[in-house]
């Protein structure tokens, strides 16, 4: 199968983000619209990933001085378990350089992110106990770090 060239966008203002509304129709991280506002700060650094003209996924930074910290990645739901979101964390943090410590949260129950996350070199560095809100309760955050 041949593999169409995958598109690496920064996202800078609303208009830009406007596109990113098929990934975030079924998500249970924070909406477009409370992502979107960070924008309008100096410390906000986003990208998208294109496909052609389909937008497979994005992630949203933190950035002060030489520490950031992940707000949001997030794939299209049909394009998941393809590598996207490997390749757009990858090409991400490259972009971020010179970052020399980057930090995340994620729901103990995505084992799919936490396998990522590992498999790229980040380390857990603490638990958030009974942090996020679930269906059948609470469940917690497990804090990551990533160090170049």
């Amino acid at each position: 199968m041949n593999e169409t060239a995958l598109i690496l966008r920064p996202l800078n203002d609303a208009c830009d983000a406007s596109a990113l509304k098929s990934l975030y129709t079924e998500s249970t991280g924070p909406g477009l619209s409370f992502l979107t506002n960070f924008l309008t700060q100096p410390t906000c650094h986003a990208w998208s990933l294109w496909r052609e003209d389909v937008v497979v996924g994005a992630v949203w930074f933190q950035r002060v001085e030489d520490a950031a910290e992940i707000l949001d990645l997030c794939v299209l739901a049909s394009c998941r378990r393809r590598g996207y979101g490997r390749q757009l964390l990858e090409a991400s943090l490259q972009a971020l350089a010179p970052v020399t410590r980057v930090d995340l949260e994620v729901r103990a129950s995505n084992e799919a992110a936490l396998g990522l996350y590992s498999a790229l070199g980040f380390c857990e560095t603490g638990r958030r106990p009974h942090y996020y809100v679930t269906q059948g309760g609470r469940e917690d955050a497990i804090l990551m770090t990533w160090t170049p």
